[in-house]
Parts: C-alpha cells; structure tokens; sequence
C-alpha cells in the first residue's frame, strides 16, 4: 500500500511510504515530523505514523557489490544504534515463550465463544506508557485472527502478543519512544516471523527485513498483506551468515564511475542491447532451416537471429549444424563459391582426410576417477592433472566442462555405454588450441565461429571426430558438413536429432579441393536475400 497524503477522509493512522533499495538505509532516519512536513502534513497530537517496511532479500552478485551491501548493513545498524531512534534486532526466530510471559494469558477460556475469546486476548495488550500504541495493537490484532477460533485463535495470540511486549514492554521503550522505533529483522523466517513483522508495522514501527538467502521469498511473498511489505530481490543467494560486524574493505566508486554504472544498468538491462562479452554462460539451439537460409543466417550476428534470447543471466544461441549432402545441379563452380562466401575471421576450416589419429585405450583409463556411470565430476575434472585449460578464464573453464556433460546427457552420440563418458572426456581435454582461441573472443551475443568441414573421401568420421563435431555445436559453433559425394559420415556416431541434412540432386567424386585462405573480415552480403535467390535472372 502506498502512502498517499494527509486527508482527513483517510482514517488510517499507520501508513506505509514506500522507498528504494538506494535510499531506504538513508529515508529510515527522517524523524517522524521530517516525514510529515515533507509530505504536506503537520506535527500534532494526533499526528499520522508514516513506517518504512522492506524487505531485503538476496545478495548481489558481482563480489565487489556484495562487500558494499555488507557494509551498507553494517552502517544500518551502528548508525541506528547511534541516532535518536530505537532500534529492536532480532537475529533468526526469536525464542520460545518463558513461563513468565506466558502467565499474562492465565485464566481465558479457549472453548469460549470467539467474541468473548477475542476481547479476553485484547485485554491482555497494554504497552506501559504508550496509550496510542496499546490501542493500534488491539485494533490490528484481530486481522491476524480471521478464520480463527479456540487454541488456535489463542496460541497465534499469545506469539504476537508476547514478541511485541519483549520490544515495547522493555525498558529501553519505556524511557523514551518519542521518534518512530525501527525493528530490523535479519536471517531466515517462519511464517508466524512473517506475520509478527506485519503485526509491527501496523503498530507504527519502522519495519526492515534482510536475508542474504532467497529461500524465505515464498514465505514473504504468499503473506505479504495487503502488499505492505515492499520486497528487493537482489540477483544472487548466498546461505545466511551472521550479520556484519565490522565494515569490508572494499573500492570507493567514483562520481564518474557511479554515473557510467547508472547509464550501463539503463541501456544492457534490456533484450536489445549488450555490453561487450555481457554474458559467460551460453546456452545453444540448433536452428531447423532450408538450403537456402544457411547463406543468409551465417554471417549473421547471433542477437539477430530467430530464437535468440536471454534466460536468467545466459544467452540463448541460435546455431547452424547442417551436413550438405551432395552437390547442387553437380556445378562445382558455384559449390566451391557457396565454401567461400562462408569463410571469415571466426571460421576454422578442416579437410577430411585419412588415418585419423586413433586414442589408445589406455588413455581412456586415466579418466575414471573423474566421472561415475553418466556423470562427470567437473570441478574435480577442472582441479586435476588432466585439466590443459589452466591459462583460459574460470568461466570458460566451467563453460566448457559443463557443455561435456549436456554432450553425455544429449542423446546425440550413438557411443557404447562404456565409452561415452570417458571419450567425452578426452575430447574436451584436449581441445585444438585454434578452436580455444576462437572460444576466448566469443562474445556470446555476436560473430558467431564456424567450423566447416570438407569431407570428399570414403573414410567415414571416427568416434573422436564426430564427439568435437556434437560438442562444439553445444559450445555454440555453427557448422557446416560439406559432402560431395553423398557419404555416410557424421551420421556413423551422432544422431540424426542433432543435425540438419540438406540433399543435393547429384554427387560428385574424385574433386579436387582448392585451397581456401581465410580472410581478414566477415565478407559483405552480396545482396537479394532469399527472394533474390528464387528470382534473380538466369536460375538454374
């Protein structure tokens, strides 16, 4: 509920105002005249209560953040400590009734009616001193028991009744309670918590909750009544650790930095522009196109292209994985053409050829303590001897052990049980060196690499050449199969699934291959599209 001026036809004395995760730890200490003057009121005796009530929920995910939200806490609390208002911390769930409380409630009936019960529980609130807030409790109370009746009515009783009386029953309350008190909530929550946090608010207390986990959201949001809880759900969750009692060292931003922040948040927090190598997790899918599409999409940006998304700090990749089967109309000419216009600075270019280097199967052996029946161990596999990729960034690292396993768990390798696994594993160990350069300059939302492979030999592709070609395209390579003669190839060990294969009218045998150079720049579109290809002047 939003806190909507000082009318005499609004009857509510408590009102929320609402704030901002940037200004709440600095809106929290207007005094409560401040509150009112700002807001076109005027102190009186029977002035409104404007409350803050927040949620904090999460932490930030950069580190650099998290220490300046930790130290953002800090400040909160030995600032309050320090200032005119009282503060009442509460850690975690606050303890069980004593007997001692529990006394005040000696002699209701629980089997009496509910209005006889009800006003046998009202009695029982009265907060020393404070005459205005002993009746806001008697008014709130009976919206927390709606639906209620006997024990139940009373047991949900007695925890409002007594966690208040162990803040505005104290003595630090009783000598002074002129400005608005704050209650500062910290760590994971019950719904009965939930509802207490409610019940205080309501009460004209200045009410913040912080949880560095996201776990309690569920709980906040299905009992967040009539939306007074305003909740800040930050980016990344972490378990709950105490709560900061000593500042971070930690970087002073700039008044240049903090306003270059403000403009990059503005412009990359959308689906339509990104920062330069914004994202460095990748998810790929494999588009379902026609021949002719190909030479249109190749050297299209990956953010331009059908399918592509953003999904929970991860790019989605539309890529190519096609298999050209054949040649059209059997011209040489225009196939070698169609091989070059597809070649740039992201393309690794490969020639088929004989007498693949075989992996002995000793070498496999040296992988079983990294992975069990279908799953790999990645961080293990990441911290271990076998791991060549020491010198790449930690989240290319993790970016290619992960897409290890989506390529064991992909169905696309037709690999006997016992050699998937560890075949995978030697494969993404021992990456070529060109193709860990082409993966350390993607930026996930543009120049997609390619991989083209020219296969005109009757050699059909080894178990180790087909596992790169499936686990490249799940790192996000286009790539492109080019097969003159019409061979089985690819299809020896992958899936039909996770390609796309196009079949010319003719094959051809006995080609020569030229020898392609790999130019300096992405080549210009040569113009018509799809539609100039259907229509253009002397198609075959």
């Amino acid at each position: 509920m939003v806190f909507e001026g000082f009318s005499t036809e609004n009857k509510k004395l408590v009102q929320t105002v609402t704030t901002s995760s940037e200004t709440l730890n600095k809106d929290i200490f207007e005094s409560h005249a401040e509150r009112l003057a700002s807001r076109g009121g005027h102190f009186t005796a029977d002035q409104l209560i404007p409350v803050y009530f927040a949620a904090f929920v999460g932490t930030p995910m950069e580190i650099d953040a998290q220490n300046e939200f930790r130290n953002m806490l800090f400040k909160l609390r030995d600032d309050l400590i320090r200032s005119p208002k009282l503060l009442f911390y509460i850690e975690n769930e606050m303890k069980a009734p004593s007997q001692e409380e529990l006394s005040i409630f000696d002699g209701i009936d629980a089997s009496a009616d509910r209005e006889k019960l009800l006003s046998d529980i009202t009695e029982r609130i009265s907060i020393p001193f404070d005459e205005l807030r002993t009746k806001l409790a008697k008014e709130a109370l009976p919206l927390f028991l709606k639906n209620m009746n006997g024990e139940a009515m009373l047991e949900t009783a007695r925890t409002l009744i007594i966690r208040m009386n162990r803040c505005l029953c104290s003595d630090i309350y009783k000598n002074d309670h002129s400005e608005i008190p704050v209650l500062l909530y910290y760590g994971g929550i019950a719904p009965d918590g939930v509802m207490f946090l409610h019940f205080m608010s309501r009460l004209g207390l200045d009410v913040v909750y912080v949880c560095s986990s996201k776990a309690p959201l569920p709980t906040l949001s299905r009992n967040n009544l009539e939306g007074r809880m305003q909740i800040f759900e930050l980016s990344a969750s972490t378990p709950v650790a105490p709560y900061p009692d000593k500042p971070v060292r930690t970087k002073i931003s700039t008044v240049a930095y903090n306003a270059y922040k403000e403009l990059d948040t503005i412009l990359y927090s959308g689906n339509t522009m990104f920062r330069d190598f914004q994202f460095e997790d990748m998810q790929s899918v494999t588009l379902k196109t026609t021949y002719d599409e190909i030479d249109i999409l190749w050297h299209q940006q990956a953010k331009y292209r059908t399918g592509f998304d953003v999904k929970d700090d991860k790019a989605v990749v539309p890529t190519i994985f096609a298999k050209i089967s054949g040649v059209k109309d059997g011209d040489m000419g225009d196939y070698w053409n169609s091989v070059k216009k597809k070649l740039s600075p992201y393309t690794r270019l490969i020639y088929k050829s004989p007498g693949y280097k075989k992996y002995g199967e000793s070498q496999l052996g040296v992988y079983s303590p990294y992975y069990s029946g279908n799953k790999i161990f990645t961080d293990q596999l990441k911290n271990s001897p076998v791991n060549k990729y020491g010198f790449l960034s930690d989240s290319l690292q993790t970016l290619i052990f992960s897409k290890m396993q989506e390529a064991v768990d992909s169905g696309f390798l037709k690999l006997p049980a016992n050699e998937l696994v560890p075949m995978v594993i030697y494969v993404g160990t021992n990456i070529d060196r060109e193709i860990l350069k082409l993966l350390q300059k993607y930026d996930f939302t543009k120049d997609i690499p390619k991989l083209i492979v020219i296969d005109a030999i009757e050699d059909t592709f080894s178990k180790v050449e087909c596992i790169q070609l499936v686990l490249y395209s799940l790192l996000g390579f286009d790539i492109i199969v080019y097969t003159p003669t019409g061979y089985k190839n690819i299809e020896t060990f992958v899936s039909d699934a996770a390609f796309e294969t196009h079949v010319m009218n003719e094959f051809q045998y006995n080609v020569h291959i030229p020898r392609f150079k790999i130019p300096d720049s992405v080549p210009e579109p040569d113009g018509g599209g799809l539609f100039g290809k259907l229509f253009r002047k002397g198609r075959k």
